[in-house]
């Protein structure tokens, strides 16, 4: 560890280490100083301490190279490093061209036959193509022969249409003529149609009114017939109703005369008013025993209801928290109003407490450490509203009750668990948080409190266990079987110098969330006795309203009895006036409906007009009849008509359908004729575009030469011949698989590309063997020279740490690859201890400031470096070890060959040794020390001539 051009500023003032030196006076200016020298000086301050322990063994060692001062060892290890990678890197490109030739090689192998089959395939192909060539010209000549063939049979239809369409003309004219003839009867025909349908109208709708008029003649003569009957019915009737009014009469005058039992009914109306009072006396009594008796019972209910908390944990659990927490004895009180409030809708959201009650202990064997987290916040309340929390808060002043109401600002419907899995290596058994179950408020507010979820329990005491998982986990505080660990951060050296507080768990936690109060037994014998005294009381009041039901009993009897003689006279009364009423009423109705009959006339008075509307109805049916047959008169001459008229348009439209069947035959004759013309026309057209079209293709496709009028004459004039050898050629080039199109093209490009790499691959061996041989060479100079350094390094580092009681060593840590190349120290401050790799986690912030010390006292023997200068490297330590550094410095630095050491400190221990070759050096600070110094302390008064051509190099810059 070395520096160079090294300032070192102070607010006040400013010292170089020349200065210190050579008594080398300041130049300030009036705010600050500022030195810089440009000879090389090893510098620590305190604060590099925490990074000299977070140095891995691979850094440390580069660290040592550079401190040494002499830089040939650090240069040649990272010439080792860049030279081992580069030849790395050669040995992976060789590699992988080894692997593409051999893969080259074997891929040409594959394509070998391909290769074979490609060339066979290719003169079969040509040949095919010559074949298709006179084969093409083939179908050129069918072509031109079936041309020929099409037009002579155009020609032939077109004079075959004109002879028809000749014939077709001179059958149109008498067809036409008979047709109109056809369509003048057809008309003569339809309307003497019309006539007759017109007649047969007539004569149904005469038919129609003769059968009405039938109908009414019938009618009045049924009604004429049935006078009589009716007559003879009104005057039976009229004597019959008088007979009844008669007898209805005599039976009234004979009825008795209506009882009178007026006085009777007064007397047992009487009877029963007495009888009444009694019984409303005794009611009234067994209302007020009633009344006793509810109360009774709900004082009964009451007293259940208690026993029953007093066996819920839930109830225990409130007692708990009301003794064992100062001021909450009037906590159940207070949870009856928030209960009664709740059911009111007085608050303006959701209000959860005391917190204790609301919490499920999932795991007893953890309720002691969630009691002992959560004790100061099991008698609050937790809601969501400032309103709620203000109303809470007053209540519980007045009511001298100890709790807060905490307001939860986070969404409280949903909470979520962290879980504590992915810790089981470090003994983890489970977060705070996971111990319990409560509604998402209760969770969230003791989250907020707690902070549960960064409370840890663990299975095991093992406190370096603990530490490791608190730094690297980030927990503050673990829960072991036995004690509570706490993670205490330093304020001078961050998380890397926290120290652990270890206390004792609270004997008594856990009574609450794991058990039940003390005092609920005794409440519970008080309530079951008050519940034996209620009980006594109820069967008391029951047994005395069973007596007055006793006395009411025959009261009652007595009463249905009374009621029933009135109801019975009441009844006779009743029906002697009802019988004489129904009787009047029977008479009154008989006299109103003689009365109607009598105002009625007699039903043969009908008898004159009934006669004079059948005479008009006979008239009329005579009238009808002769319409009828007048219609069906006109209507049969009418028929005879029209059936002359239809016989002629039916034989004259025959004729004329025949004439125009003939003329449609020949019209289909010609159609047919149209349609052949023009199918041979197209025919013909075809076989022109198609043999020129064959002709052109063949001409621009399969031009011939002589060459090929040769070849023309080995082969089969035949075309179809000429087609199966094609085919069966095609068959046999298609049997010839060949799976790469560009079979050729890649095997001879392949084959260059072999021939390319076989000479890159040589040399690529003949530079990894150069590089191998320049790596051995640099390793011989570099290797012995660090063991040997490592080796100086380990003997005084181990003294060092022997002289203070303690162990220690350094040894190298060697590889294949040289930058994997390592420096590790191992320490052992305790006897019963082995030997620990120093690392910023298993050692404390003063074991690690020893260490780093002693390190560095072990480099004197082996640095170049004419400086040293330790800046407040004892404040992390502890006076003992301390004391001991000091003594190894003093020692250290005041050997023959050592660079001169500065220690710079606030303060030192007292009673340290001290010897001749130690200067303690005071800085004293002020606006005045420069001017009162400088007549005294002038260059030439401290140096003399002669020293002053040292500092050269030296400048003070004020």
């Amino acid at each position: 560890m070395h520096a160079v051009n090294t300032s070192m500023r102070r607010t006040a003032s400013v010292w170089s280490v020349a200065a210190l030196l050579f008594g080398l006076s300041l130049e300030p200016e009036p705010s600050t100083l500022v030195l810089s020298c440009t000879l090389p000086v090893q510098f620590l301050p305190q604060d590099k301490v925490v990074e000299f322990a977070r140095m891995d063994q691979y850094e440390l060692l580069v660290a040592t190279e550079k401190a040494i001062g002499d830089a040939s060892l650090f240069e040649t290890h990272q010439k080792l490093i860049a030279q081992r990678n580069t030849a790395k890197d050669k040995e992976a490109v060789l590699k992988t061209a080894e692997r593409k030739h051999e893969q080259l090689v074997q891929e040409n192998q594959r394509l070998e036959r391909d290769y074979e089959r490609h060339n066979k395939k290719k003169k079969l192909q040509d040949r095919i193509e010559v074949m298709k060539k006179k084969a093409k010209w083939m179908r050129v000549k069918e072509a031109d022969d079936l041309r020929k063939e099409t037009e002579a049979a155009e020609k032939q239809a077109e004079d075959a249409l004109k002879q028809a369409k000749q014939e077709a003309r001179a059958d149109e004219r008498p067809a036409h003529r008979r047709k109109e003839e056809a369509d003048n009867a057809k008309r003569t025909a339809s309307e003497l149609q019309l006539k007759v349908r017109k007649h047969e109208q007539e004569a149904s709708a005469a038919a129609d009114k003769i059968s009405e008029l039938e109908a009414e003649v019938r009618k009045q003569r049924q009604e004429l017939n049935g006078l009589q009957a009716e007559s003879d019915k009104w005057t039976k009737t009229k004597e019959t109703y008088r007979t009844k009014v008669e007898n209805l009469k005599k039976n009234l005058a004979q009825l008795p005369p209506i009882p009178d039992h007026s006085a009777r009914i007064a007397e047992i109306g009487e009877q029963m008013q007495s009888v009444r009072e009694q019984i409303n006396h005794l009611e009234g009594e067994k209302g007020e025993l009633a009344n006793s008796i509810h109360a009774a019972k709900m004082e009964i209910n009451r007293l259940q209801a208690q026993l029953r908390e007093c066996d819920s944990a839930k109830y225990q659990r409130l007692q708990s928290l009301r003794h064992k927490q100062k001021g909450m004895l009037s906590l159940e009180d207070a949870l009856n109003w928030v209960n009664q409030m709740k059911q009111q809708g007085r608050f303006r959201g959701p209000v959860a407490g005391p917190l204790g009650l609301d919490m499920k202990v999932k795991m007893p064997s953890c309720a002691k450490y969630l009691e002992q987290a959560t004790f100061g916040q099991l008698c609050n309340f937790a809601v969501q509203h400032k309103e709620d929390a203000d109303t809470l808060s007053d209540k519980f002043k007045e009511m001298a009750l100890r709790a807060n109401a905490i307001t939860i600002t986070d969404n409280a419907s949903q909470y979520t668990t962290n879980s504590t899995a992915h810790m089981r290596d470090y003994g983890v058994v489970c977060s705070l948080d996971e111990v319990y179950d409560a509604p998402p408020l209760v969770k969230h507010c003791l989250a907020n409190m707690c902070n549960l979820g960064n409370v840890l329990v663990v299975n095991h005491d093992d406190t370096d266990r603990v530490k490791q998982l608190m730094d690297e986990q980030r927990v503050r505080q673990v829960y072991t079987p036995q004690r509570i660990v706490n993670f205490i951060a330093s304020a001078y050296g961050g998380r890397e110098d926290a120290s652990l507080s270890i206390s004792g768990l609270n004997a008594a936690a856990g009574q609450i969330l794991g058990g039940g109060a003390a005092d609920v037994e005794e409440r519970k014998t008080e309530l079951q006795s008050q519940h034996s005294r209620a009980q006594g009381r109820l069967q008391e009041l029951e047994q005395q309203a069973a007596a007055i039901d006793a006395q009411v009993q025959p009261l009652d009897q007595q009463l249905q009895e009374l009621q029933a003689e009135r109801q019975q006279l009441g009844q006779e009364v009743q029906q002697a006036h009802r019988q004489r009423s129904t009787m009047q009423s029977q008479i009154k109705k008989g006299l109103d409906y003689i009365a109607r009959l009598e105002s009625q006339p007699d039903p043969m008075s009908k008898a004159p007009r009934l006669q004079q509307q059948l005479a008009k109805a006979l008239d009329a049916h005579y009238k009808c009849l002769c319409k009828q047959l007048k219609a069906t008169e006109d209507q049969w001459q009418a028929l005879e008509q029209h059936a002359a008229a239809d016989l002629t348009s039916r034989e004259l439209d025959m004729q004329a359908k025949a004439m125009a069947a003939a003329i449609a035959a020949r019209r289909s004759t010609v159609n047919s004729l149209e349609l052949a013309l023009r199918t041979a026309q197209q025919v013909a057209k075809n076989a022109r575009d198609s043999h020129k079209r064959l002709k052109e293709e063949a001409t621009h496709e399969y031009a011939l030469t002589a060459d090929d009028k040769e070849l023309f004459q080995k082969m089969p004039d035949d075309r179809e011949e000429l087609d199966e050898m094609i085919q069966g050629m095609e068959a046999e080039v298609a049997g010839i698989s060949v799976n790469n199109p560009r079979v050729v093209e890649e095997y001879r490009k392949r084959q260059q590309e072999i021939q390319k790499l076989e000479a890159e691959l040589q040399t690529l061996r003949n530079m990894l063997e150069t590089a191998k041989a320049q790596i051995e060479s640099l390793k011989a100079s570099w290797q012995p020279e660090l063991e040997r350094v490592v080796g100086l390094i380990n003997d005084s580092f181990s003294t060092n740490f022997a002289q203070i009681g303690c162990a220690g060593e350094v040894l190298l840590g060697k590889s294949e690859d040289y930058d994997k190349f390592s420096i590790q120290i191992k320490v052992k401050f305790r006897e019963n201890e082995q030997l620990e790799m120093l690392t910023a986690h298993r050692q404390s912030g003063g074991e690690r400031s020893v260490s780093t010390i002693l390190y560095l006292i072990a480099l004197q023997g082996v640095t170049v470096t004419p400086f040293r200068v330790v800046d407040e490297i004892n404040q992390g330590m502890d006076p003992i070890n301390e004391r001991k550094v000091f003594m190894q410095l003093v020692d250290a630095s005041c050997q023959e060959g050592t660079p001169q050491c500065f220690l710079l400190t606030p303060k030192l221990l007292p009673d340290l040794p001290f010897t001749e070759d130690i200067t303690v050096l005071n800085i004293f600070n002020g606006g005045l020390i420069a001017e009162q110094a400088a007549g005294q302390y002038s260059r030439e008064a401290l140096f003399g001539t002669k020293n002053l051509a040292a500092l050269q190099g030296v400048r003070v810059v004020g």
